[in-house]
C-alpha cells in the first residue's frame, strides 16, 4: 500500500470512529442520567391517577380543553406531547384540590442529540413536539374541609411539601448528572418544583379549622 492509501485509510478510520462516538452520545448521556436505575420500558400512555382518600371525582383538561373525568384510581390515557395537564378533583368532607401533572423525559424512547445535520434536526424535532416526553403516574391528596387545629392543618401540608419535594428530587438530580438527557434543565424543574409548592401554600391558606369555625358563630 503506498503512503497516500495508508494516509486516506487511517483518515477514514479516524471518521468513522468520530461518528461512531457521535451516534453514542446519546447513550452515554442517557446513562449518566440515570446512573446506575435501570432504563425503563418506553411509557404506554397511559397512567394511574389515584387519590387520597380513593373515590374521589376528578376532571381532567389540558391546554383549557376536556380529556376526561375519571372516579379514582383510575387509568387515564394522555398524548405525548409538551403542554402539562390539570387535574381536579373532589370528594364529600375534602377540599376541592388541583394538581398540575407535566411530562418530562421518557428514557425508554430514543431522544435525539444535536450531533451533525441528521441529530441536529431530529433534536429540535423531539423538544418541539415532545415525543419524548410522558407522564407518570399521580396520586391527589385532598386535605380535610376542616382541621381539628392549626398543628393537625400545619402537619398535613408539611407532609404534602415534603412528598412533593421528594417527588422531584429524582428528576433534579438526572439534570444536574446529564442536562443533555432531559431536556428540561436543573433549573427549570426547580421552577415546577416551587409552582407546586406554591399552590400547597394557597391551599394551606385557604384551609379551614374546626375551632376556630366554632368560635366566630
Amino acid at each position: 500500500m503506498i503512503p497516500d492509501s495508508r494516509a486516506r485509510l487511517a483518515c477514514a478510520l479516524i471518521g468513522a470512529l468520530a461518528l461512531s462516538g457521535c451516534g453514542t452520545y446519546h447513550v452515554r448521556a442517557d446513562n449518566a442520567a440515570l446512573q446506575n436505575e435501570p432504563r425503563p420500558q418506553a411509557w404506554s400512555g397511559s397512567i394511574a391517577l389515584a387519590s387520597d382518600p380513593a373515590g374521589a371525582r376528578c376532571a381532567v383538561t389540558r391546554g383549557g380543553a376536556a380529556v376526561t373525568q375519571v372516579t379514582t384510581p383510575a387509568q387515564v390515557t394522555l398524548a405525548r406531547g409538551n403542554d402539562p395537564v390539570e387535574v381536579r378533583c373532589s370528594a364529600p368532607g375534602r377540599m376541592d384540590t388541583a394538581v398540575t401533572l407535566r411530562p418530562l423525559r421518557d428514557f425508554g424512547v430514543h431522544h435525539h442529540q444535536p450531533t451533525g445535520p441528521v441529530g441536529t434536526n431530529n433534536n429540535r424535532e423531539d423538544i418541539q413536539t415532545g415525543r419524548v416526553r410522558r407522564f407518570f403516574d399521580a396520586t391527589v391528596a385532598l386535605p380535610p374541609a376542616a382541621f381539628a387545629s392549626a398543628a393537625e392543618r400545619d402537619a398535613f401540608f408539611n407532609a404534602r411539601a415534603a412528598a412533593i419535594r421528594a417527588g422531584w428530587e429524582p428528576q433534579i438530580a438526572r439534570a444536574e448528572r446529564s442536562r443533555d438527557a432531559m431536556i428540561d434543565s436543573a433549573d427549570t424543574l426547580r421552577g415546577y418544583m416551587q409552582q407546586d409548592l406554591a399552590a400547597l401554600d394557597r391551599q394551606k391558606a385557604a384551609a379551614t379549622i374546626a375551632t376556630a369555625a366554632r368560635g366566630r358563630r
